[in-house]
């Protein structure tokens, strides 16, 4: 079970590198009312999410892999397929460079089961994340483990995913001074350098994946 784990860690450390995600939520920790209850309220919703699209993912290939061996050319192609989808978002960044999107801004006066919607929804509209997410859990539900193997591996990646939105929120909870000396110049740094840094990151897991990609083919071969 642990050598799976180490396996899919890189995947669920990129996934955590959602600058849009941090970017929310770090607003969330500096607006002026309700932090706590708004912060976890966004957790909750990015935990629920990302549970929802591991049971999604490992079904189907646990259903595919439950005979006497793994269909790695399943695995292989999903793997390419990733990778594509990778490069199709960095080429999408570059040709949009140029242009200025609004920025994202957090409601003072949202409740909590907005900030929940917000935390459920933006996991899903992560694109540049969601690729390598799908890619551990698949390899999880891929290493035929028993069912038990199966749940622990896929809460340790969903908290590895989490991991960028969980330490701050905890570092807040517990030492509210110490979080804002480093909430605002990770926003400028984040603000600054977010098409870099997503861009840096597809590439990575792309080739990462047609890694694992080629590794699954020389099985069939």
């Amino acid at each position: 079970m642990w050598q799976t784990f180490i396996s899919v860690l890189p995947l669920a450390l990129a996934s955590a590198i959602s600058v849009t995600s941090i970017l929310l939520f770090l607003a969330i920790l500096v607006a002026g009312e309700n932090q706590a209850r708004n912060g976890f309220a966004f957790i909750l919703g990015g935990l629920l999410s990302l549970a929802a699209i591991a049971f999604i993912v490992v079904f189907p290939f646990t259903k595919a892999d439950s005979g006497s061996s793994p269909n790695y050319a399943l695995h292989a192609v999903f793997d390419f397929a990733l990778a594509f989808v990778c490069v199709i978002m960095v080429i999408r960044t570059w040709l949009n460079r140029h242009k200025t999107k609004p920025e994202k801004q957090i409601k003072k006066s949202g409740g909590f089961l907005e900030y929940f919607a917000i935390g459920l929804v933006i996991r899903l509209v992560s694109a540049n994340t969601l690729p390598p997410y799908i890619g551990a859990v698949k390899d999880i539900s891929g290493a035929k483990l028993a069912i038990v193997g199966d749940v622990v591996l896929c809460i340790l990646i969903i908290l590895i995913s989490m991991s960028t939105i969980l330490l701050p929120y905890l570092l807040f909870i517990f030492n509210k001074e110490a979080a804002r000396k480093i909430i605002d110049p990770a926003n400028v740094f984040l603000k600054k350098n977010k098409n870099i840094i997503n861009n840096t990151l597809l590439i990575v897991v792309a080739v990462y994946l047609c890694y694992h990609g080629f590794i699954h083919l020389n099985h069939i071969i």
